[in-house]
């Protein structure tokens, strides 16, 4: 029976071993120390009763799943119905085979070995000094880090062991015992991974090349006369040097003439066509900003002079107000002159448009 448990313990250890994966904490160049506590299940033939016991290896790890051991297990069974006791004093070397790898909360194994046997019956019998083999397989529960050099496992076995004697007196031929163990497993000098290679410095990239230059900005538009109107819109080349220039390029005296300001009939709301004149107006007062103005309205003679006094009026207040929407930042007032200052006879159709008009008069700055 306690062959067929023992078999069933050693075949379980295998089982749950399998390969042992290499992840830099190995046990090689390690040495050990294992005091453990045992309880002896003896041959069913032996004279003594089973017993509680002790016994302590030695090991060293020669690879990182292989150690050998050097174990000495002294202890001695009471004969029932005497006062005399079995001694069995064992010596064996074993060799371990551990699976899973060091960092594993559990580590099976299994062991074969042998030895000599001390067996002894009765303080004065004779010392029968014989060979012996055993086979087990047990546990290494780690108990804190597992990756220094210095490791703690809780450790737990079972094993056979075969003695080979016949013919002694007292004692069976050929028995067979089981011994369960369990302690501690001091581990001494136990390699321990170099660190991670630091991560090779990238040079940073090179910094991109500079943007081209930007292109030359394009020459100025030609202007012949030089004052500051290009030729494409200058309506009045060779403008003397020197003269104060409309938008146009045209020489300014005391008035800038708004032609072609149409508002609707007997009104002061500016039609669309105005617009461009208007903006040739508002061009030119932005380049003298310092000029003073003064927004005269007039009629043609159709109507009462109170009537046309007052139209004349609002038809400069809103040519006024249209530059001053637009930008234009002059000191300007509105004045309207009714039908005071024609330029043009009122007796035609032609003279009376002429006269219905709207004019920048230049009242002051340099």
């Amino acid at each position: 029976m306690k062959r067929e448990i023992l078999g069933v313990l050693i075949a379980a250890a295998c089982t749950a071993g399998g390969s042992a994966v290499a992840d830099g904490y190995d046990d090689t160049g390690a040495v050990y120390i294992s005091p453990m506590a045992d309880y002896t299940l003896l041959d069913k033939n032996r004279l003594p009763n089973n017993a509680a016991g002790y016994q302590i290896g030695v090991g060293y790890n020669f690879m990182p799943n292989v150690a050998a051991e050097l174990d000495l297990s002294p202890n001695a069974f009471r004969i029932p119905g005497t006062g005399a006791s079995e001694k069995l004093n064992a010596l064996s070397i074993d060799v371990l085979y551990k699976f899973l790898p060091v960092t594993s909360l559990v580590r099976p194994y299994a062991l074969l070995g042998g030895g000599r046997m001390t067996d002894q019956v009765g303080g004065h019998g004779p010392n029968n000094d014989q060979w012996l083999v055993e086979a087990g397989g047990g546990a290494l529960i780690g108990l804190g880090d597992q990756t220094g050099s210095t490791r703690v496992q809780l450790r737990t076995e079972a094993k056979y062991r075969k003695e080979f004697i016949s013919d002694a007196l007292f004692i069976p031929h050929d028995p067979g015992d089981v011994i369960v163990s369990v302690g501690l497993n001091f581990m001494f000098g136990a390699p321990t991974p170099p660190p991670p290679k630091a991560a090779p410095v990238q040079e940073p990239p090179p910094p991109p090349p500079p943007p081209p230059p930007p292109p030359p900005p394009p020459p100025p538009p030609p202007d012949s006369d030089g004052d500051g109107v290009p030729d494409s819109i200058d309506q009045c080349p060779n403008t003397p040097k020197g003269d104060r220039v409309d938008a146009v390029g045209c020489t300014i005296k005391d008035e800038i003439k708004l032609e072609r300001v149409h508002f609707a009939t007997d009104s002061a709301e500016l039609l669309p066509d105005s617009i461009e004149t208007l903006e040739y107006g508002a061009a030119t007062l932005k380049k003298y900003p310092e000029m003073v103005i003064e927004v005269r309205g007039h009629t043609d003679s159709t109507g009462s002079k109170q009537h046309n006094q007052v139209l004349s009026q609002h038809r400069a207040e809103s040519v006024m107000r249209y530059l001053k929407d637009h930008g234009v930042t002059n000191s300007m007032t509105a004045k309207g002159y009714g039908e005071e200052m024609p330029v043009a006879s009122n007796a035609t159709k032609e003279g009376r448009q002429q006269n219905r008009r709207v004019s920048l008069r230049i009242v002051g700055g340099p």
